[in-house]
């Protein structure tokens, strides 16, 4: 099993926006695609969390890859200290598997 350390990449313990969302998409997907081996996410020293980071990171690999491999090949781990993060992680996935009423509510609030 191969470690990505969030807190490494996005130099910070706030993993909060889009683009460090899309920076741990893109080292896991490079690692997945190089070494087909499952990666940990490891969000030791993270103490913040937003939906808008994880449809970056985990958003993007559950529309690459899928919600089985995604599941089984992308395992979050050392979350404990981040209060929300099982419930916004819940929210990320919901989205992606009911995105045709997650687009609907979107268009909704342009309307």
């Amino acid at each position: 099993m191969m470690r990505i350390n969030i807190y490494d990449i996005i130099n910070s313990k706030n993993a909060l926006l889009h683009n460090d969302g899309i920076a741990i998409f893109q080292e896991a997907e490079k690692l997945h695609d190089t070494y087909k081996d499952t990666i940990e996410l490891d969000f030791s020293g993270v103490t913040r969390l937003s939906t808008l980071f994880l449809n970056a990171s985990f958003g993007k690999l559950l529309v690459k890859y899928g919600a089985e491999a995604t599941r089984h090949n992308f395992l979050p781990a050392n979350y404990s200290q981040i209060s929300s993060f099982m419930e916004k992680f819940n929210d990320m996935w919901d989205n992606f598997e009911n995105k045709e009423n997650y687009q609907a509510y979107r268009e909704l609030d342009f309307a």
